[in-house]
């Protein structure tokens, strides 16, 4: 059974403040506690409280990958046995090429049980790093899903 918080107004605005962009500077929630009015040491403790009650998930930046150079983006999905799954994930997450990496169940028509998103300058860098990962993994079972277009990149808005 699931508990029901109350949120206070300040609450609320916090949240709000949240679901926007982070300023960027050395002390975003030192800037952010500020714009609320609020001490800084408040804030971090409200963000306590909404992460120690199940409110408060994660908070993640969002990197406009074609804007900073990296124009090709593919998804690989790896065929790893479950002997293997922890040591290659944590092999291809130490990687700085490879921004996420996961475990999935396999389906019957798609054996594949790890995925990496790798980012690079261009298709044929992509191919490299993922040929990097195979040979370093020694996994030889794998497929690449080119990025087409992205369709979407914002932010959950609850208030």
């Amino acid at each position: 059974m699931s508990k029901t918080i109350d949120l206070s107004d300040g609450d609320r605005a916090i949240i709000r403040r949240l679901q926007g962009d982070l300023p960027i500077t050395a002390a975003p929630y030192r800037a952010i506690a500020g714009e609320l009015g609020i001490p800084a040491e408040t804030l971090m403790e409200r963000i306590a409280f909404f992460r120690a009650n199940g409110l408060l998930k994660r908070i993640g930046a969002i990197v406009r990958h074609q804007n900073i150079g990296f124009v090709s983006n593919a998804m690989v999905v790896w065929r790893v046995d479950e002997r293997g799954i922890e040591e290659a994930g944590t092999l291809f997450a130490a990687q700085e090429f490879v921004s996420h990496c996961y475990r999935r169940k396999p389906l019957p028509d798609f054996p594949y049980t790890l995925y990496t998103m790798i980012h690079a300058a261009s298709k044929d860098e992509c191919l490299s790093r993922a040929g990097t990962l195979s040979r370093l993994a020694n996994i030889s079972d794998y497929r690449m899903l080119f990025s087409l277009k992205e369709l979407k990149k914002v932010s959950m808005r609850f208030f």
